[in-house]
C-alpha cells in the first residue's frame, strides 16, 4: 500500500504546484498588461495661462485608462515653456506613474498705464503725446518699447494711433494707445485730447465802452494799398516799413499820431477787447507781457502788418498768426 500511495501524493503535489504556478503566472501577466497599458492621453495644445493662480489638470486630459489619484509634481505657471507634470495613476490597484506633458503659455497682453484719462493742452502749444503714458509693461516680456514704424507683423511695441488731419484743432479727440508683447498678445487704451481755444487777453485795463474809431476804416484803406510793400527794419516809410513803423505811417496819413515802437503802442489809444476789436485797432503781440510785434485789425478775423523781412506787408489771419507765430495778443488800443 504504500508502494501506491506515495506515487498518487506526488502527482497530486505536483499539480497544486502548477496550478499555483499557473497561477501566479497570470496573476504576474495580467498585473503586467494593466500596468503597462496604463496611459494618459493629453488634448492637443494643452496649456495653461501664465501666472495662473487656480486650474484644473482634468481640463488637458483627453482620456485616461484609469484614475488619477495624485499629482506628484505640478506645474510653475511662472516659467514659460512646456512642463512635463508626474501624475500617478489606479487600476485595479495597480499605481502607475504617468508622465504628461503641459505648456505654459503666454496669453495676457500688455498692461498701458496712461497718466491722464484727458490730457488737455491750449491751441498752438506744443505737446508730446507720449508724455501722457506713464508705462506700458508685460508681465512676461517687462517694459514695452515705443515704434512709430509698425506693420501688420511687428510685435514688442506699443505705438499711438489717432486722426492726423484733426488732432490740432480745437475739440476732443480720441487718442488709442496700442501694444504688442514679444507673443503678439494685444492690448489697447484710449484716453482725450482736448484742444482748448487761446483765450485772447489783455494785461492792462481796458474799457468796453470805448467810442467807435473815427478813423478805421480809412487806416484800413490805407493799409490795404501799402501790402506788398518790404520790410526794413527801422524803416517807417513810405518805401519800407517795420511792424512799428507801418502802423505809425497808416495813422500819420489820416492825422492820427502813433508812437513809434511796438513797446509804447501798447499803450496808445485806449484798451479794448478783442471780442470788441474794429477795423483799424492796432493790435499788439509778445509773449509774457512783452510786446514783440504790431499790426492793424482790418476785420473779419484779419489784420495787415509788416510780418519780417521774407514777407514784407501782408494779410494774415489772427488766428493764423496766433497759433503759428508762438505769440498771442497782448493789448487791443483803439487811437482816434
Amino acid at each position: 500500500m504504500k508502494n501506491i500511495e506515495l506515487p498518487s501524493k506526488i502527482r497530486f503535489l505536483s499539480l497544486m504546484m502548477l496550478s499555483l504556478l499557473i497561477m501566479f503566472s497570470c496573476y504576474t501577466y495580467h498585473n503586467y498588461y494593466t500596468y503597462k497599458n496604463i496611459k494618459v492621453v493629453v488634448k492637443n495644445n494643452a496649456a495653461v495661462p501664465y501666472g495662473s493662480a487656480n486650474y484644473n489638470l482634468n481640463d488637458f486630459i483627453k482620456k485616461v485608462d484609469g484614475e488619477i489619484v495624485s499629482v506628484k509634481n505640478d506645474i510653475d505657471t511662472n516659467v514659460i515653456g512646456k512642463q512635463e507634470v508626474l501624475v500617478e495613476v489606479k487600476k485595479e490597484n495597480i499605481i502607475k506613474e504617468v508622465p504628461i506633458v503641459v505648456s505654459v503659455v503666454d496669453t495676457l497682453g500688455p498692461t498701458i498705464n496712461i497718466k491722464d484719462e484727458r490730457f488737455v493742452i491750449t491751441e498752438g502749444d506744443e505737446y508730446d503725446l507720449n508724455s501722457n503714458i506713464e508705462s506700458v509693461v508685460d508681465d512676461v516680456d517687462g517694459d514695452i518699447p515705443f515704434n512709430s514704424d509698425i506693420n501688420e507683423e511687428s510685435v514688442f511695441y506699443y505705438n499711438i494711433s489717432y486722426n492726423g488731419d484733426e488732432i490740432n484743432n480745437i475739440g476732443e479727440h480720441e487718442v488709442k494707445v496700442i501694444a504688442k508683447d514679444k507673443t503678439g498678445n494685444y492690448s489697447e487704451k484710449t484716453f482725450i485730447f482736448e484742444v482748448e481755444e487761446k483765450k485772447y487777453y489783455v494785461p492792462y485795463n481796458y474799457s468796453y465802452n470805448a467810442a467807435d474809431s473815427i478813423h478805421g476804416n480809412d487806416a484800413v484803406s490805407i493799409a490795404y494799398s501799402l501790402l506788398g510793400a518790404p520790410y526794413i527794419g527801422g524803416a517807417n516809410g513810405p518805401y519800407g516799413f517795420d511792424c512799428s513803423g507801418f502802423v505809425q505811417y497808416v495813422y500819420s496819413n489820416v492825422g492820427v499820431n502813433v508812437s513809434r515802437s511796438s513797446w509804447t503802442q501798447l499803450y496808445d489809444g485806449v484798451g479794448v477787447s478783442y471780442d470788441n476789436a474794429q477795423p483799424g485797432d492796432i493790435l499788439s503781440w509778445g509773449y509774457g507781457g512783452t510786446p514783440t510785434h504790431s499790426a492793424l485789425y482790418v476785420g473779419n478775423g484779419m489784420m495787415i502788418h509788416a510780418a519780417n523781412p521774407s514777407q514784407g506787408v501782408i494779410l494774415s489771419s489772427v488766428d493764423g498768426w496766433l497759433s503759428g507765430s508762438g505769440t498771442t495778443i497782448l493789448s487791443v488800443r483803439r487811437v482816434n
